[in-house]
């Protein structure tokens, strides 16, 4: 049995109530469009599923159009593959112009088949009550290595934690010793006495207070990057470790600049470490 014929005879087990396979950004709005998690375990499968499902789909590009509008509309970084969807008997051309991949991109932005930080409505929607991150793993981590293997769960779920604190709901959870470097900055949403040189802790810990702050506003420099990532890495390094799986598309990434005013000396080392479509 080939790998197609093994992914086929499960296929039904895992379709939704529409007879439909989740499209894989559904799936998995937590794994970032190039995670090594596509290529391994439950990601890999899903892929596989969706590719043998995908084959079995009627082409005409009304069928392929009511699929994709059936589900949430995936991360601008998934264009190619969802404009793949649309047309599959397309033959790519890797020598084609920019402009042709920029038109079908905003060709699908018309249509609501993308869309900018689309991933984490995504995840909101899949959530029941609150994860904290100490529960991310049945292996408890430290904040630094959750940080380090769990960021991009980690950002999502520090993007509703201000609006949990200022709710009337809002209940302190018991923080486990190995956390107490986050209780205050989850209490009160500000990190006191940030010590930049330990730079997973410190991004742990703004994740707790609900805001990343950049390395600009924090009085470093591009030479403080260290090109690393290991545990014991800067806050410039764990920054860069951040924005990988952070943004999905060069809107998102803009609107956050702005927002904390990239200063020019920093210019091009975030085009240089932040690839985004």
């Amino acid at each position: 049995m080939d790998w197609k014929q093994f992914y086929r005879a499960r296929l039904a087990e895992n379709l939704d109530p529409n007879g439909d396979i989740v499209p894989p950004w559904a799936r998995f709005p937590h794994y970032e469009r190039y995670t090594i998690g596509w290529r391994m375990g439950s990601g890999e499968d899903w892929l596989s599923y969706w590719h043998v499902f995908l084959e079995e789909l009627d082409p005409t590009s009304d069928v392929r159009l009511a699929y994709l509008k059936r589900h949430p509309a995936a991360p601008v970084n998934w264009a190619e593959r969802v404009y793949d969807v649309l047309h599959p008997s397309r033959e790519r051309n890797d020598e084609e112009e920019d402009w042709v991949a920029v038109q079908r991109r905003a060709d699908l932005l018309q249509l609501g088949l993308i869309a900018s930080d689309a991933a984490y409505p995504i995840w909101r929607s899949q959530q029941a009550g609150v994860c904290w991150p100490w529960e991310f793993s049945d292996d408890p981590e430290t904040p630094e290595g959750i940080a380090r293997h769990w960021r991009r769960d980690l950002w999502f779920w520090s993007r509703p934690v201000v609006e949990l604190r200022g709710s009337a709901m809002w209940t302190m959870p018991e923080v486990p010793a190995s956390w107490q470097a986050c209780a205050e900055p989850l209490a009160t949403g500000q990190v006191p006495d940030l010590d930049p040189s330990r730079g997973l802790l410190s991004l742990a810990q703004m994740f707790a207070a609900g805001s990343v702050v950049p390395p600009w506003q924090l009085g470093l420099d591009p030479t403080d990057f260290a090109d690393s990532f290991e545990m014991d890495m800067g806050f410039v390094d764990a920054f860069r470790l951040w924005g990988m799986s952070a943004f999905d598309d060069r809107e998102h990434l803009q609107h956050y600049l702005d927002a904390t005013k990239l200063p020019q000396n920093w210019e091009d080392w975030i085009a240089e470490q932040f690839h985004v479509d």
